[in-house]
């Protein structure tokens, strides 16, 4: 992967600058939540020099505020020409919303990235299952319904147990599992009828429900993190997950796996094969895979890391997966250390109820901070923030651990839910309210009390 942009495969177009510069310039395709101001600073300032573009429509978000502090912003129409691209060396973005937009730029000026094609079945995830099919990769029954008349017909190609969830969606929004046929017609209709603010979804997929093995104490599915320079994949170890809060969010990982190595080797394989036949050709992906009676089997294909999946890695002496990401886009190759397997990492996040509006305040962090094990805690939302209530993840905070074991692992996060509480304003058909609980009355709980005794 050295020499001029001929040589990098779809991407080499333009000769005009050889790989040799000494600093080369990145287009950062930037929406608030993906990744801090800060992040950008310390992790990409090394690797080159930064044009940071934001779509028109957050120029008045608070996150491009605090953005604005430390960059010169440039704005631009996701729906028009795009930035001007003169001198730039690479386009990436770290945001599911934005993963079209980068495809299309470097697409167009010759530079590492995935095909136009490729993007859409990254972010659409119909087409994500077309492709998947159509290439032998993973078969599951699944249908589009763009407005509630078209249930009855969904049901038909699919059947129960099914899955309803977003076309386009992250953090688990509006993702249901469905029994029964009026269950199901009931939650359509919600979702895709118009309301004073439009419909709550445009488009919804009905899929069968892969049902997984029981895992004991641990989740029953896993991610597989890749790194991915033209059309080559290096695939980091599996990850292992806890148990999912009803109906899907998430509540954290930890690595190294408890899974034997058959099953990682399956798991790496599907994720391999999934990335051939979707041709994601430059970048960091996340494959997310159920483990069920048949083998693993792909949940979905993220067009970028896995939530919070960074920083464990970095605890575990992995790559830093935003500089990969920042490099392939440059088209250069991947610098993929392995990870320290060890000891063993992990990440936990409360999630706050559905019907929570806003943070007051947490109580017994300092407390926790103190635990032997602790790598990092931090807030992610602050006291007095907003939040918008419905069936998505929420994280109220994120914990980094090291443990000698699962059982201490799991002893760790039992004194972290006796230490923490949580004071939130809810709302409910009375209007809003002040409420205190403790960690272990949250729906992240739900997570370990199968191992609490």
């Amino acid at each position: 992967m050295s020499g001029t942009r001929q040589d990098r495969g779809t991407a080499g177009a333009r000769p005009d600058r050889p790989t040799t510069d000494p600093r080369k310039r990145l287009m950062v395709l930037y929406a608030p939540g993906a990744l801090g101001p800060l992040e950008l600073v310390r992790t990409l300032r090394p690797v080159a020099d930064l044009v940071i573009a934001v779509p028109e429509h957050l120029r008045d978000d608070p996150g491009i505020g605090m953005l604005s502090h430390m960059f010169d912003p440039v704005f631009f129409d996701p729906e028009g020409p795009g930035p001007d691209m003169t001198g730039i060396d690479g386009v990436v973005t770290y945001s599911d919303t934005l993963v079209r937009t980068a495809a299309a730029l470097a697409d167009k000026h010759g530079l590492p990235g995935q095909p136009p094609a490729a993007a859409v079945a990254l972010t659409d995830k119909f087409a994500q299952r077309t492709a998947l099919a159509a290439h032998g990769v993973d078969t599951i029954r699944c249908a589009v319904m763009r407005e509630p008349a078209d249930w009855r017909a969904a049901l038909a190609e699919v059947g129960l147990p099914a899955v309803i969830k977003p076309t386009a969606g992250a953090g688990s929004r509006n993702t249901f599992p469905v029994f029964d046929a009026a269950t199901g017609e009931a939650l359509v209709r919600e979702l895709l009828t118009p309301g004073a603010d439009g419909p709550a979804e445009r488009e919804l997929v009905l899929e069968e429900l892969l049902v997984g093995v029981d895992q004991g104490d641990h989740g029953d599915y896993c991610s597989v993190e890749s790194v991915v320079a033209d059309g080559q994949a290096v695939h980091l170890p599996v990850v292992s997950k806890f148990r999912l809060v009803p109906p899907f969010r998430e509540t954290g990982q930890f690595w190294p796996t408890h899974l034997p190595a058959r099953v990682r080797e399956q798991a790496t394989d599907i994720t391999e094969r999934a990335l051939k036949a979707l041709d994601f050709r430059w970048g960091v992906t996340s494959t997310e895979i159920k483990l069920t009676a048949r083998g693993p089997r792909i949940i979905e294909v993220n067009g970028r890391m896995g939530g919070f999946v960074n920083e464990m890695v970095a605890y575990a002496g992995g790559p830093d997966l935003v500089e990969q990401a920042a490099r392939t886009a440059l088209g250069e190759a991947p610098d993929c250390p392995a990870p320290d397997e060890s000891r063993l990492v992990f990440q936990f996040n409360h999630i706050a109820p559905p019907n929570a509006v806003g943070l007051v305040r947490v109580d017994g962090v300092n407390e926790v901070k103190k635990l032997p094990g602790v790598l990092a805690y931090r807030q992610l939302i602050a006291p007095g923030q907003r939040m918008q209530p419905g069936v998505r993840t929420q994280e109220l905070d994120m914990l980094n651990a090291a443990a000698a074991d699962h059982d201490e692992m799991y002893g760790f996060l039992e004194r972290m839910h006796d230490l923490l509480s949580f004071t939130l304003r809810v709302r409910d058909d009375d209007g809003e309210r002040e409420v205190t609980l403790s960690a272990w009355e949250l729906p992240s709980a739900q997570a370990l009390r199968g191992v609490r005794g």
